[in-house]
C-alpha cells in the first residue's frame, strides 16, 4: 500500500515538472499554458498522448522528436524525475497517512505545491531570460496570504512576523511595478522575490539562502564568461529559487523526524 501510494506521489510530481517545462516555454511569449495543445517548438507539429507521457515518452523517444527528429534537451527529463522526488520528499517528510488523514498536513502540503510551482516557475524563466515573472510572483503571494490566514484561523498561530514580511513583499512588488520600465528593475524583482521567501521562511533563512547562492552566481560569471560577461547580468533569481525549495525541503525534514 505504501510503495503504491509513494508511487502515485512520484508520478504526480513528474506531471507537474511536465507542465513546467511547457510553462517556462510559453509564459514568457504569452502563450495559453491551459488549453492550447503541446506541439514541438521545432516542427509545430502537435503532441500526441504517448508524447507526454512524463519521463517515459522521454526515454521511449530517446530523447527526441517523434516526428522530426530534433533532440529534446535533457533538462524536460531531469525536470520531471526531480519534481516526481520533490513531491515525493514533501509527502514522505510530513508523514502523511492516508487511513488517517490530517487537515494540517494535507494542508502543508497544499501550501508546498504552491511554493514549489511558483519558485520552480520563476528560476526556470530567470534561467532562460533572466527575468523574474511578476504575475507568478503575484500568484506565490497569494497563496502565500492564504497560508497566512490558515495559520491565524486554523493553527491559531501569530500572525506578527508573517504579516510584517508580506507588508515588505508587497511594498517591494509596488516598486517593482512602478520601475518596471527602468534598466534597473531587475534588482526590485530580485529584492520581492527575496522578500517572497523570507515570508515562507524567515529571515535567518535568507541569509543562508543569498549565502549559499552568492557563490553559485559567482562561479556560473566565472564559468559562462562568455554569455554573463557581466557579474551583474547573471539570473541570481535562478539561484534564489532553487535554494528556497531545498532550505524548504530540509525544514520539512528537521520539523517532522
Amino acid at each position: 500500500m505504501n510503495l503504491f501510494l509513494d508511487s502515485m506521489i512520484f508520478i504526480m510530481g513528474t506531471f507537474f515538472g511536465s507542465f513546467f517545462t511547457l510553462a517556462v516555454y510559453r509564459i514568457p511569449l504569452k502563450k495559453d499554458i491551459t488549453h492550447e495543445h503541446s506541439f514541438c517548438p521545432n516542427c509545430n507539429h502537435k503532441l500526441g498522448v504517448l508524447d507526454l507521457i512524463p519521463v517515459f515518452s522521454y526515454l521511449f523517444l530517446q530523447g527526441k522528436c517523434r516526428y522530426c527528429g530534433e533532440k529534446v534537451r535533457i533538462r524536460y527529463l531531469l525536470l520531471e524525475v526531480l519534481s516526481g522526488l520533490v513531491f515525493l520528499v514533501a509527502y514522505k517528510a510530513l508523514h502523511i497517512q492516508v487511513m488517517d488523514l490530517e487537515f494540517s498536513k494535507i494542508a502543508q502540503f497544499v501550501f508546498f505545491v504552491a511554493m514549489y510551482i511558483t519558485l520552480v516557475l520563476i528560476a526556470g524563466i530567470d534561467k532562460e531570460y533572466r527575468k523574474i515573472n511578476s504575475s507568478i510572483l503575484v500568484f506565490g503571494g497569494i497563496c502565500q496570504m492564504l497560508y497566512i490566514l490558515y495559520l491565524y484561523v486554523i493553527e491559531d498561530a501569530s500572525m506578527y512576523r508573517y504579516s510584517i514580511y508580506f507588508a515588505i513583499f508587497i511594498l517591494i512588488f509596488s516598486l517593482n511595478t512602478f520601475l518596471n520600465k527602468k534598466k534597473d528593475a531587475y534588482i526590485f524583482q530580485v529584492f520581492n522575490l527575496c522578500m517572497y521567501s523570507m515570508a515562507i521562511l524567515g529571515i535567518k533563512a535568507l541569509v543562508i539562502i543569498l549565502f549559499l547562492s552568492m557563490p553559485c552566481i559567482f562561479l556560473m560569471h566565472v564559468m559562462q564568461k562568455k554569455k554573463y560577461a557581466n557579474l551583474k547580468s547573471v539570473p541570481m533569481g535562478f539561484f534564489i529559487g532553487i535554494f528556497t525549495i531545498a532550505y524548504k525541503i530540509v525544514e520539512n525534514f528537521v520539523e517532522f523526524y
